[in-house]
């Protein structure tokens, strides 16, 4: 009965230790199937790498006077067209003037007689200030006659006032460019009624010098930080596919906007438009270098998104490393049999590759996908 025991005890010893050595083998057969060719690499190399901020925007003269009346009439005459190119106070159009006039002459008579009056009252004054002088007349006439005459001087500069108004809206019923530009607007014809009479009706726009113009660009929050006053852009429109135009940023203005829950930020791009190619309203897609890095190392930027599973962590013996910087990184790299981290220091990015500043050699490759085997259970 003893033997029969021992038998089942060692028997059993024996099956433990068998499969202890058959894990041990699977184990050590499992980590042996891990190879470079279970895993895409990528290699280090040397070259230019740039982060571009896109936008799309729109071109716009530099600036656009709106061109108005401050009286009503009829448009007698208009002078100019879309287009035509003018000069700081040509003619543009002219408003019958025929009753304003016969009000500013109206007035101009008014202020002629109020500025009699007063002459009349001064000397009526100054004769009674020497008649009180001599004691040949009272205080009162004295006091009267001074009244009478600011009186008539109050007169004569109210009068010269209507008149001056009565000569200003005489010329505002001829109607001319404050700038020099190109004439983008024209919303009158010949016979036509135009009234002032609540708000300025538009009549023409003018944009000035249209040989130099600008983008309003959008550009979004994630991206304004790159963007700095003097940086150059590039550009193109759909009506030139095939052209590429270039800009320099002016400004970029504080005040935010939303769009579909993305905070927007504007952007002016001063542009050369000495051919005239570029029309006002035209959309243009823009593109910034906001960083540029020559004849850097580089990787793919996938290489910073492979994780090693868990299992693999376990099988290869990967070592975690903590403690890392904001402007570092791990990948990993299949060294010996084993997957090993290295970390590095990042430069800028391009979505697509990332400058390896520190780290890395030229030529070593990293692991940025895994093709692991299933095991069987």
């Amino acid at each position: 009965m003893l033997n029969l025991k021992l038998s089942k005890k060692t028997t059993i010893l024996l099956v433990i230790v068998t499969l202890l050595i058959v894990g041990f083998i699977v184990s050590r057969s499992a980590k042996a199937r891990l190879t470079p060719a279970h895993f895409e690499m990528s290699r280090v190399v040397k070259g230019n790498i740039a982060y571009e901020v896109t936008a799309t925007g729109t071109i716009n003269p530099i600036n656009t006077v709106t061109v108005g009346t401050q009286v009503s009439g009829i448009v007698e005459k208009v002078l100019v067209d879309y287009n035509d190119d003018v000069e700081e106070g040509q003619v543009l159009a002219l408003l019958d003037s025929s009753t304003l006039k016969e009000q500013m002459e109206k007035s101009e008579a008014n202020f002629g007689l109020a500025e009699a009056k007063e002459q009349k009252a001064k000397l009526n004054y100054e004769r009674i200030k020497k008649l009180y002088q001599d004691k040949l007349t009272s205080s009162a006439s004295l006091e009267d006659a001074e009244v009478l005459y600011k009186e008539a001087a109050a007169n004569a500069l109210s009068a010269k006032a209507d008149y001056n108004i009565a000569k200003k809206n005489f010329e505002y019923a001829t109607i001319t460019s404050p700038v020099s530009g190109t004439v983008i607007i024209k919303e009158i014809e010949e016979g036509q009624t135009v009234a002032a009479s609540f708000s300025t009706p538009t009549l023409f726009e003018v944009a000035e010098d249209l040989s130099k113009m600008q983008i309003e660009a959008s550009i979004s929050e994630a991206d304004i930080g790159y963007i700095k006053k003097g940086m150059q852009a590039t550009f193109t429109v759909d009506a030139y596919p095939n052209d590429k135009f270039f800009g320099k940023i002016q400004q970029v203005r504080l005040s935010p906007t939303e769009v579909s829950n993305v905070v927007m930020y504007t952007v002016i791009i001063e542009i050369d438009n000495s051919s005239r190619k570029l029309l006002p309203g035209m959309t243009a897609s823009v593109i910034i270098k906001a960083e540029e890095a020559n004849d850097v190392l580089m990787i793919s930027a996938m290489a910073l998104q492979f994780k090693p599973s868990a299992a693999v962590k376990a099988e290869m013996d990967v070592k975690s490393i903590a403690d890392i910087k904001d402007n570092q990184d791990i990948v990993y790299l299949f060294e010996k049999g084993k997957i090993v981290p290295r970390v590095i220091t990042k430069g800028i990015s391009d979505m697509t590759n990332i400058e390896i500043k520190e780290g890395l050699s030229l030529g070593e490759e990293v692991i940025i996908e895994a093709n692991e085997p299933r095991r069987k259970r």
